[in-house]
């Protein structure tokens, strides 16, 4: 007898292998999405810890009225006291900074960065941590208000500083972004027992008992009336 194959279970066998070859391909396509929307809740998470850490370690070296974050190592990587600075991809995440009032010269561990970092109409945001995403390209720039293609982006505001140094908070939400945190306190209370010696420029005093708001002028170093 002659031994070979039909015409028939030739082609069966092609299909099968198409099939099968069909089916691998798009496990291994469905695997790679959930692995990068995985690396991107993972990377939000890792950005989210790092300003947290950079808003613990924020200083006042100048004495000027505002906090001033820690400067960006060499091309604009985070500090290492801030953690390991990188994103889910394991690529370095992109930081920059501003330094509000007076230029600082006097730790220059910290900021003394005065060229916008963000659009000019967001004049709050002190400091910007992005990951360059999937495809390892940077397209977010200061032009820009929210983050660009596949890049993932945080800022840091100076509310949050304001609401963690001095009022004591650790929530950092987008709605301590602002730079006015109020305290709430009793009139009859003794304000060198709630700021320090001498409060931000622009800090709100709210006492609840009398329903009177007072904001801080440093250029006057007193309490203004504002309701």
């Amino acid at each position: 007898m002659k031994k070979g194959f039909m015409l028939v279970e030739v082609i069966i066998a092609i299909v099968m292998a198409g099939i099968i070859a069909a089916v691998l391909a798009t496990m291994g396509y469905y695997t790679m999405m959930q692995g990068n929307t995985l690396k991107y809740q993972n990377t939000k998470t890792i950005l989210e810890v790092i300003r947290s850490r950079l808003v613990g370690l924020a200083a006042n070296p100048d004495n000027d009225a505002y906090f001033e974050l820690l400067k960006e190592d060499v091309n604009s990587t985070v500090p290492i006291q801030a953690g390991l600075g990188k994103d889910a991809w394991g690529r370095n995440i992109f930081y920059s900074t501003y330094d509000f009032g007076t230029l600082n010269v006097v730790d220059l561990n910290y900021t003394n960065n005065q060229v916008a970092i963000a659009p000019a109409g967001n004049v709050n945001i002190m400091g910007r941590l992005i990951s360059y995403g999937e495809d390892g390209i940077l397209q977010t720039n200061a032009t820009h208000s929210t983050a660009q293609g596949d890049d993932l982006m945080i800022e840091i505001g100076i509310g949050e500083t304001n609401h963690l140094k001095l009022y004591g908070g650790s929530e950092l939400t987008t709605q301590t972004r602002g730079y006015n945190s109020a305290v709430v306190a009793l009139s009859t209370d003794l304000l060198t027992t709630i700021f320090p010696t001498t409060p931000l420029n622009g800090t709100l005093l709210f006492f609840r008992d009398t329903n009177i708001t007072q904001v801080y002028d440093a250029n006057t170093s007193t309490w203004v009336r504002v309701y």
